[in-house]
């Protein structure tokens, strides 16, 4: 077991989809709590308090890039892995395109950073938040790519936590149900007109107790990155009332 770094500095947190929606809500609830973070994405308009760094997170070279400079404060104790997209539509709509973008933003994305971040991440011994889906707990229709990328990233998360144990690294994943986000609002707009009138009921219906706020998704990603949750790992917490 590796030894930890000084806890008495703060924390370094990296935050991937920190420009909006859930990412953005994260990266403003772990500056707050005087943590230094370093918000990853494609766009700038991350919050105050919080570095941007530009980072496709399907690239190689830019995820390397991007995690060695938040090294440069000496460690990285939390990694958020939030940054996702969803194409929704029929199977026989999708092209080979969409198929490999989602992936590789919501899966291989996850992937990259966690490998990149893994070494400064043994000698802090700290912990990755993944941020997947109901969709890769339960079935949802129209969503294959991405019901595929969550559910990926659901036993990724599940096998990781094993195997990073023995170094004291937690690896947990939220799944939430129905976010007020761009990303929903990009599903509300894309629905085929002639869409199964079982599935539209599925769909609508699918949070009973209302759509949730992003700050109510970072608010259980900045608990299980916290010493509070440090005998959690391998944990799939499914926030979606009663959804599933």
């Amino acid at each position: 077991m590796t030894t930890p770094t000084d806890a008495s500095r703060p924390r370094v947190v990296v935050v991937t989809g920190a420009a909006s929606g859930i990412g953005h809500a994260a990266a403003t609830r772990f500056a707050a709590l005087g943590d230094t973070v370093f918000g990853l994405d494609l766009a700038d308009t991350v919050p105050a308090g919080v570095e941007h760094v530009a980072c496709d997170v399907s690239d190689r070279t830019a995820v390397e890039a991007a995690i060695a400079h938040a090294a440069t404060e000496g460690r990285i104790d939390v990694l958020a892995n939030v940054a996702g997209i969803v194409q929704f539509g029929r199977l026989e709509t999708i092209t080979d395109a969409q198929w490999e973008r989602t992936l590789a933003v919501d899966l291989k994305g996850p992937f990259l950073t966690m490998q990149a971040a893994l070494p400064h991440l043994r000698a802090a011994q700290g912990n990755v938040v993944n941020v997947a889906s109901v969709a890769g707990r339960i079935p949802q229709p129209y969503v294959a790519a991405y019901a595929a990328a969550k559910g990926g990233l659901v036993q990724m998360t599940r096998s990781l936590a094993l195997e990073l144990a023995p170094d004291a690294v937690r690896v947990n994943c939220v799944c939430p149900g129905t976010v007020d986000t761009p990303l929903v609002g990009q599903v509300a707009e894309s629905m085929p007109d002639d869409l199964d009138p079982r599935a539209s009921d599925r769909l609508m219906m699918m949070l009973p107790h209302g759509v949730m706020t992003p700050d109510e998704v970072a608010a259980s990603i900045v608990y299980l990155a916290s010493a509070d949750a440090r005998s959690v790992t391998g944990a799939v917490l499914a926030i979606d009332g009663a959804m599933g």
